[in-house]
């Protein structure tokens, strides 16, 4: 489970639910992440066989499983009986992606927590790995993943903003981040071949390919960029990030760079790419 702060989500809300029953006309879901009545173990929601497709439905079972984890949309919500009105068909591919992403990211951070609570060597219990922790740092973030990232990135930078989290709490949970998270990145990589026939040539080399390492400001292992000599007149580019078209937006920025420099100093320029 992902543990919500209310007791019922809201109405136009994509969330994750466990197929718990299916009967001929509904589909009934778990929706582990809210705690609903008191009554229940968690809220309960249904799915009328209208809202299971847009097109003709033969067999309900054809669309869900008992068990299955799926991506609904919240169409009514009512507190007080506790009955939420849920929708299959309006949720597209796009919508269905995103939200089960950002959910199994936040089965992520929730793990680093019960892990801090387990084994963190802190006299911390798991509810109280959120209240001090957890829902802080989330309400600094428009998503698990982003709170993920940056946590691993700049952890204390995120930390020093909960003064009222004992400090070995906090050394704790960093630890639990750097040794538990990993952040998928990509490299484009290549060759610079650059020359310049003036005395000063080598001079321009060197500025040239400094003023190209400034295109990342504070890089860090997740946003890097790497120029290296491998043997005159080629130099090897290697750029890391996050996103691809971001690594790629960095190549770009560094070729111009170079190629900029080379044109006013009457230098050759190539780049071969791996």
């Amino acid at each position: 489970m992902v543990r919500s702060r209310t007791k019922f989500p809201k109405e136009g809300e994509f969330l994750v639910g466990k197929v718990s029953d299916i009967q001929q006309q509904y589909v009934y879901v778990d929706l582990i992440d809210y705690d609903g009545l008191d009554s229940d173990e968690c809220a309960k929601g249904f799915v009328h066989v209208s809202e299971i497709s847009s097109r003709w439905v033969k067999n309900i079972r054809d669309y869900a499983k008992i068990g299955q984890r799926l991506v609904f949309r919240v169409l009514r919500v009512d507190p007080q009986k506790g009955q939420i009105d849920l929708s299959l068909r309006r949720v597209n591919s796009a919508q269905r992606e995103n939200r089960m992403k950002e959910w199994k990211y936040g089965l992520k951070f929730e793990t680093l927590l019960q892990l801090l609570s387990e084994e963190g060597g802190v006299n911390i219990t798991f509810d109280e790995t959120y209240e001090l922790l957890g829902f802080p740092i989330l309400d600094q973030f428009n998503s698990f993943q982003d709170a993920i990232e940056v946590l691993k990135e700049s952890g204390d930078e995120i930390l020093k903003k909960l003064t009222n989290v004992p400090e070995n709490v906090k050394k704790a949970f960093i630890k639990i981040v750097d040794e538990n998270v990993k952040i998928s990145t990509v490299s484009v990589k290549g060759k610079i071949k650059l020359m310049f026939l003036s005395e000063n040539g080598i001079d321009l080399i060197k500025e040239s390919l400094l003023e190209a390492r400034g295109v990342v400001k504070n890089p860090k292992e997740t946003r890097s960029l790497k120029i290296t000599y491998m043997g005159a007149p080629f130099y090897r580019v290697e750029i890391v990030s996050k996103d691809y078209l971001d690594a790629e937006g960095i190549l770009s920025e560094v070729l111009e760079v170079v190629s900029e420099k080379a044109g006013k100093y009457n230098g050759q320029f190539e780049f071969i790419r791996d």
